[in-house]
């Protein structure tokens, strides 16, 4: 398109003093006639853009413009180019995402391009949990499309209990929690929250929808993921014993605090919920001893011996079997 055209050339023109209409035109993969009358156009827009001619001739903009428009501080040009393009990758928009990089990159002088060198060995955003399934990416991109278009989407989907179902959806926007994307849409029930990984099937209709004028994506997820977060139970408090370095096990997990400085293995964990509690003290078996409530201890003592006496009668079926 000629606007796109148009503004990568303004960029090029950031990026050096001069250029030949011949670099422009090899850079932008059009004729030199073209760039001619792009800069033109430019100038007609009131864009100080002018050419010269001659052995040391070429196109240029006017220098205080050029200046005007790359003057970044180093932590501006930080922040743009900090490493890390996962959400991009997913999205299937890598490619644009670097094309419009090096676009910009292009027109910064050389003192900031070595702060985006300096950014980009430094810092690295991986936005994937250990573990993580597999993005889908072609989904993705159906969905990115479709979101952009405004078209909506015929999905075969299973949820968490693994119930497979065909919805017709009307996506109204992409969200990446922690690595997992959602895709925030209409359906016959209202608006739902579905989890990309769990969409088996995905075929664009050619059928087109009206987005709600009042929608806001943003503010619709974190309406959802505060009542979402609010929990069903109280909180709660366990104290527990930990090996010496078992506080390891802890860190990140739960709020937790010694209970007291002489002591570091005797800690104080705090647990949005029973059932949370009971879950990952017994998934952390002989890492922790619970001290109080006395009333879980029974419970992880009766989950253990029933998970055992489970797994007895399954080595009774297998060698039953052999």
């Amino acid at each position: 398109m000629k606007s796109e055209r148009l503004v990568a050339l303004l960029l090029l023109l950031q990026g050096a003093t001069r250029r030949t209409a011949r670099e422009l035109a090899s850079s932008l993969e059009v004729s030199e006639r073209t760039i001619y009358r792009d800069v033109e156009a430019l100038s007609a827009a009131g864009i100080p853009v002018y050419a010269e001619r001659g052995a040391d001739g070429g196109i240029a903009l006017s220098e205080g413009y050029r200046r005007a428009l790359m003057h970044f501080s180093e932590d501006e040009v930080r922040a743009l180019f900090v490493t890390g393009s996962a959400i991009l990758s997913d999205l299937g928009m890598a490619s644009s995402a670097q094309r419009a990089f090096d676009k910009l990159r292009g027109g910064l002088p050389a003192l900031q391009q070595r702060a985006i060198e300096r950014a980009r060995e430094r810092i690295f955003v991986d936005q994937r949990r250990w573990n993580q399934r597999e993005v889908p990416v072609e989904i993705l991109a159906l969905l990115r499309r479709a979101v952009w278009d405004e078209r909506r989407v015929e999905i075969g989907y299973r949820d968490r209990q693994r119930a497979r179902s065909i919805r017709r959806i009307e996506p109204l926007g992409l969200v990446s929690k922690a690595g997992v994307w959602y895709v925030i849409a209409q359906t016959e029930s209202g608006t739902r929250s579905f989890r990309v990984d769990r969409i088996e099937s995905a075929e664009e209709t050619s059928e087109h929808f009206e987005r709600p004028a009042d929608f806001e994506l943003e503010r619709y997820w974190r309406d959802t993921s505060s009542r979402f977060m609010q929990p069903d139970e109280e909180a709660l408090e366990v104290e527990v014993l930990v090996p010496q370095d078992g506080t390891a096990t802890l860190e990140g997990m739960f709020p937790w605090q010694p209970l007291d400085e002489n002591d570091p293995m005797r800690v104080r964990v705090t647990f949005p919920a029973r059932r949370a509690a009971l879950h990952w003290i017994v998934a952390w078996g002989t890492s922790v001893t619970v001290v109080s409530p006395r009333e879980l201890i029974a419970e992880v003592m009766a989950h253990a011996e029933a998970v055992a006496r489970h797994h007895a009668q399954a080595l009774g079926l297998a060698s039953h079997q052999t």
